[in-house]
């Protein structure tokens, strides 16, 4: 999120709001709060997810001995050396960072007796088409048109990490009453339709406040004038109608929801610790719910189902941030240690074990909460 986006204003109706998550999860590698990035070298054939990390260094290792010629122009040959060396000097640090990750990772299910099997990757896939009524090979295209991942690398750079960091983090996910009523007042609710003005000064503020007051029906024109928000400032501040219980800035929300049909909020402080905001708001109306009560036919079960996968993301997150802190790790290449023991020197061990030059690493984009990303 932009440092001029709200915590709660991107608030798209239930169904999209789902659609868009379930993107964002399919083109990351798994949603991780504490932002760690990661992804994998493609697993052996027949067995997804099984490659052992230091099984594929070898076998890439062994495959770079071979040392043919990659091209040849106007007669003169591009060795395959020369090409592994510039791929390294580009890459390297990327792809040796992914495979540290996916050897903690992998050590993890070896120690808990934990495999992935190809069938399960597979079905996942299924079950995440199904949700949009999509098939699953048409989903793969999706992802291969939007995100620029073939099938093998949705399958061992999203899926695979996915199910492993899942099952570490266990099945036994907890939830209270009070947090069903929750999302389903984040889901189903009420929500306040808006126009907003973002100011990064509270002295520009409070200059916006003022010529709002003066001038309402200019709310729009002003905010298109003044506000720092990129996307609403071009829609005349409009944004995404406000929902409670977002995952934002519970202050926002607050005044948000006490506005009538055309009243103006005062300046609303929704700073971070990174930046200083101030929102002013011009309530357009309140939405209607048509789903009036949990208990309605099938409501209770998707509710239910969307907090226990929330839950589970967490419960990864905090894996995975475990596994990261226990892991001892020497990198050579960037010369870092996590014992805290600068490496000025690759070992065999830690050659044999860096991946061979000429594979680039796909980054995969984390979905971060808004009180992470908001100010960034």
């Amino acid at each position: 999120m932009s440092d001029s986006t709200l915590p709660n204003v991107s608030n798209n109706s239930r169904p999209n709001r789902a659609k868009a998550a379930w993107i964002a999860a399919g083109t990351a590698i798994v949603v991780i709060a504490s932002a760690v990035a990661f992804q994998f070298l493609r697993p052996r054939e027949g067995a997804a997810g099984e490659n052992l990390p230091d099984q594929a260094g070898r076998a890439t290792m062994s495959a770079s001995a071979n040392r043919q010629p990659l091209a040849r122009v106007n007669g003169e040959l591009l060795s395959y050396d020369v090409i592994a060396a510039e791929c390294m000097q580009r890459y390297g640090g990327e792809v040796l960072e992914s495979f540290i990750n996916r050897t903690i990772i992998h050590q993890a299910c070896v120690k808990q007796g934990i495999e992935i099997r190809e069938d399960e990757v597979r079905a996942e896939v299924v079950k995440i088409a199904k949700k949009f009524d999509i098939d699953p090979q048409n989903w793969l295209r999706v992802i291969e048109t939007e995100r620029h991942l073939k099938p093998a690398q949705y399958y061992q750079d999203v899926i695979w990490p996915m199910l492993a960091l899942k099952r570490l983090a266990g099945q036994d996910v907890q939830v209270t009453e009070e947090e069903m009523q929750q999302i389903f007042v984040r889901d189903y609710g009420e929500r306040v339709k808006a126009r907003m003005i973002l100011c990064d000064k509270l002295h520009r503020a409070q200059d916006c406040w003022n010529l709002v007051k003066n001038d309402p029906q200019n709310f729009g024109k002003i905010a298109r004038e003044k506000s720092i928000d990129p996307t609403s400032k071009s829609l005349d501040g409009q944004i995404q109608p406000i929902r409670r219980y977002a995952g934002g800035n519970e202050n926002f929300e607050r005044e948000a929801f006490k506005l009538k049909d055309g009243e103006i909020s005062g300046i609303i402080d929704v700073s971070t610790p990174e930046a200083p905001r101030y929102a002013i708001l011009l309530c357009e109306g309140h939405t209607v719910p048509i789903v009036k009560s949990i208990t309605d036919p099938g409501i209770r079960e998707e509710v239910l189902k969307q907090l226990t996968e929330e839950k589970t993301q967490v419960a990864v997150a905090k894996v995975f941030e475990k596994l990261k802190k226990e892991a001892q790790v020497d990198n050579f290449l960037a010369n870092t240690s996590t014992r805290g023991v600068q490496q000025t020197s690759a070992t065999s061990e830690g050659r044999e074990r860096m991946p061979a030059a000429g594979y680039r690493s796909r980054v995969g984009t984390v979905n971060r909460t808004a009180e992470q990303t908001d100010g960034q």
